[in-house]
């Protein structure tokens, strides 16, 4: 057997590997944090620390993500405050806001994971969440498509804007972190789903040309991020790399795009799982996650391992349930069609995840915790334990007349994502 929280039929299977990261890092010091706010990348001085940005006196606004993200924050913050403070930035000139898109506000229990305990002490009564329907959502000019970009008043109006993310794998944006912490983070519910429209082919039923993950060359979705984003540019980012695991394995500070493209080029190191075939069975876990939406990552990631005919076994507790009521909505809808119809009428990212689910969904096998209201509307074939959902996938894949299956075990299919490469053959040029 497989040293797993589950447990693998060996005999019964054909192992082909365990996909996980193939970063072997210790994890970054404070002090490695501090280098990079020391040597930020995209400006035109070399050795221009970033706290050369601010100056004593300026409002300081520091966004953050919420909590659906790992970011590092919590150790990023002491580091880049100390050295705004030996700069003579007072704690009264900083506030924080965070860019919670659509999603729900973190409570204090969720703030104090973000922050850190010092730092949420530190802003006591300045620490603000993002609404995307506030009234006083400031313009800040059109896109070359034409769509007006609404933003948070108080990101528009500091004197200092710093974005603090994390670069991730994202299935439609290419890459998290950098602009998506201004766009869709602190914008308006307009803005938000224009962008997300832009996921979709505009007559045919399929994603669009050249929107995918990992890539941000030619990605209609990326592209019209980091535009939005620009009418507002932020005085520097600092985008986080995190393994799986939780730790820090790298720190990029400095421009808008240029930092967010080089932590990019660390964090396809780290999650990419390169794959020479796809398997008949992919056996994922998503880790402790508290909602469908959130666990929806590692059934897509999981999708990219599973041949066309294959069986998915998911791990995901979804303790919180499905996550949004907008989700169970579209979920909820009739059809493939219907859902892409009423996406173009009214695109949603919540409309995206139930689609993606639904293309996905019927591969896999779900053992979770979710409510029974919230499992017959996922509509996904759920087992209580991975025992019983292993074995249905076998016995789904013995009646196709597969009696020894292929397989991938997943440990880390939240964060880990497959690549199929071709394999040259030996002594080919």
């Amino acid at each position: 057997m497989v040293a797993l929280p589950f447990c693998i039929p060996e005999k019964r299977v054909k192992l082909l590997g365990i996909l996980a990261s193939p970063w072997r890092g210790r994890g970054l010091s404070d002090a490695a944090i501090d280098a990079a706010l020391r040597r930020p990348i995209g400006w035109g001085k070399p050795g221009r620390a970033v706290e050369e940005r601010v100056r004593p006196g300026e409002s300081v606004c520091l966004v953050v993500s919420d909590q659906t993200r790992q970011t590092a924050a919590d150790r990023v913050l002491p580091v880049l405050w100390r050295r705004l403070a030996r700069r003579g930035v007072k704690a009264s000139d900083g506030f924080v806001l965070v860019a919670t898109g659509i999603h729900r506000p973190p409570d204090a229990a969720e703030l104090r994971r973000i922050l850190g305990a010092d730092m949420q002490a530190l802003f006591a009564g300045r620490i603000f969440c993002h609404d995307p329907d506030a009234a006083d959502l400031v313009a800040v000019g059109r896109t070359r498509r034409g769509h007006e970009v609404r933003l948070n008043r108080r990101a528009v109006e500091a004197d200092r804007l710093i974005l603090i993310g994390s670069a991730a794998y994202h299935y439609h944006a290419g890459f998290g972190g950098g602009r998506k912490a201004l766009v869709p983070g602190l914008a308006d519910r307009a803005t938000i789903a224009h962008t997300h429209s832009l996921t979709l082919d505009p007559r045919r039923d399929r994603i669009r040309p050249g929107v995918g993950i990992g890539r941000l060359a030619g990605n209609a979705v990326a592209g019209a991020l980091l535009e939005a984003a620009r009418l507002r540019p932020p005085d520097f980012i600092i985008n986080t790399v995190l393994a799986p695991d939780g730790r820090l394995a790298g720190v990029f500070a400095g421009e808008l795009d240029r930092a967010h493209r080089a932590a990019c080029r660390l964090a396809a190191r780290v999650a990419r799982a390169e794959i020479a075939e796809r398997a008949d069975l992919v056996v994922a876990d998503a880790g402790h996650v508290e909602t469908w939406i959130q666990a929806h990552k590692a059934l897509f990631n999981a999708s990219r391992a599973v041949r066309a005919r294959g069986r998915i076994v998911l791990l995901a507790p979804c303790r919180e349930g499905l996550g949004n009521e907008r989700f169970r909505y579209w979920i909820t809808r009739p059809t493939l069609p219907a859902l892409y119809r009423g996406l173009r009428r009214s695109p949603e990212v919540n409309g995206q995840t139930a689609l993606s689910t639904r293309q996905r969904g019927a591969r896999a096998i779900l053992v979770t915790r979710l409510p029974a209201r919230d499992r017959r509307d996922l509509g996904l074939r759920c087992a209580p334990t991975p025992a019983a959902a292993i074995g249905a996938a076998l016995d789904d894949l013995g009646r196709a007349g597969i009696r020894r299956p292929t397989c991938y075990v997943m440990p880390e299919a939240i964060a880990v994502v497959p690549f199929a490469v071709r394999r040259r053959a030996r002594g080919a040029p």
